[in-house]
């Protein structure tokens, strides 16, 4: 069976739907032919910026939180890790990121160049769309979002600035309806509450496409010093970790528009790229995982998305996407108080360690003679066990048609014994 990687958004074609994210890798035409090279089917250009102070970086600018201290690194790379930085905008002025979208262009073949660009009010938005008109960019993506300390002394600092552009961008969108040339998409910050309400908005602004969604901002101490860390202001926090977050917001947003979803924010891997497809985005754009990992990092991505299509029947990507969304349910729909269900133990791969019991909240586990033990008259099966034991030893499951005991917190016989 073959299988077609490439997705279509906005009559744009891309060759697979792994597109580099606006970031340190796509700041010049360069660093965008060498992700190319490497596979990727398209690259948001580093955000154009008009404050002069975000055109100039900090040395050192990056600190990446959770990487190098759980182990394994630089073989495995932590779920949960964090990139923080401030390096907000493009170092380029608007003539010269012309030039480099230009050059990024004639270098890219039949991938896909989008510009970016962000402004703080209606004049330089409309002047940067007709920048925009007049370079070889195939599509254009309206940063809400960045960058995040905002501009000194006007308010719009760290979130306010996001927030003070969401209140216009419907605005902004109207205006890149009738001025663009190319299509565009609108970046929506995740600090603005309800993202997919946000969705449904642009799209009846006239959005032709969405990215979904950009990272938040933070800030750190140092509890020696009480100062903030690692910059001294609010800066962006991104990474890996947050892919649950993004997942939700493209799962509510799919159902309510009509038009692609590009997902941005939380992408580790190939797989992570199937599960935003299978709530409803047409493409991906990643950022952390090639900062840590290298251009090269697709390569893999590539094969393992056409390996696991092959071994599941999809032709398309197309025959993955939206498949996730009919089976969300609401919490009240999930099945509760499951008879039957207890602890196991396996006694073979049990050390003895008693981490699963010290983390039983119904004092059903103890240590005999070197391994766990359950009293099924305790155990609740809430599965925490299974969860923290490191040698994978413990599991909830059903082991009966019917709960043998009354539950510990149903307040039946015989739980008054245990107090």
């Amino acid at each position: 069976m073959a299988v077609d990687l490439s997705t279509n958004i906005c009559g744009v074609e891309f060759r697979n739907p792994f597109i580099l994210s606006s970031a340190t890798p796509t700041k010049t035409a360069r660093n965008i032919k060498r992700g190319l090279e490497a596979g990727w089917a398209g690259a948001v250009m580093k955000t154009l910026v008009p404050y002069d102070y975000a055109r100039r970086y900090p040395r050192p600018r990056f600190k990446i939180y959770w990487l190098k201290d759980q182990g394994g690194y630089p073989k495995t790379i932590p779920r949960s890790f964090s990139i923080t930085d401030i390096e907000e905008g493009s170092h380029l002025t608007p003539e010269e990121y012309v030039e480099e979208i230009d050059e990024a262009k004639r270098l890219a073949g039949d991938a896909v160049i989008i510009g970016s660009i962000t402004a703080p009010d209606m004049e330089t938005w409309e002047k940067y769309i007709e920048l925009m008109n007049g370079s070889r960019a195939d599509m254009v993506e309206l940063n809400f979002s960045c960058p995040y300390a905002g501009e000194p002394g006007t308010g719009r600092e760290g979130e306010k600035l996001g927030w003070q552009l969401m209140y216009t961008a419907e605005e902004v969108i109207r205006l890149a309806k009738r001025k663009c040339a190319v299509p565009f998409s609108p970046k929506i910050s995740s600090q603005t509450g309800e993202v997919d309400e946000w969705a449904a908005r642009f799209e009846g602004a006239g959005a032709p496409c969405l990215t979904l969604s950009h990272r938040i901002s933070s800030i750190d101490i140092d509890i020696e010093t009480g100062k903030p860390i690692p910059f001294g202001c609010i800066i962006g926090f991104g990474g890996p970790y947050l892919i649950g977050f993004s997942l939700k917001w493209i799962a509510k947003a799919a159902p309510k528009v009509k038009v692609p979803i590009i997902a941005c924010m939380g992408m580790l891997d190939w797989s992570d790229a199937v599960k935003f497809i299978m709530v409803g985005a047409s493409s991906v754009e990643s950022c952390s995982a090639v900062m840590v990992q290298g251009y090269d990092i697709v390569k893999s991505w590539l094969t393992g998305l056409r390996r696991f299509m092959l071994d599941k029947g999809y032709s398309s990507i197309e025959d993955m996407r939206g498949i996730s969304l009919p089976h969300i349910i609401t919490p009240s729909m999930v099945e509760r108080e499951n008879e039957g269900v207890y602890a196991v133990v396996d006694k073979e791969k049990c050390t003895g360690c008693g981490i699963c019991k010290r983390c039983c909240f119904y004092f059903a586990i103890d240590i005999e003679g070197g391994k766990a033990s359950v009293d099924l008259e305790k155990c609740d099966g809430c599965g925490l066990c299974q969860e923290v034991c490191p040698e994978d030893a413990v599991k909830a499951e059903k082991l009966f048609d019917k709960d043998i005991y009354p539950r510990p917190d149903s307040g039946k016989k015989p739980y008054n014994k245990l107090f």
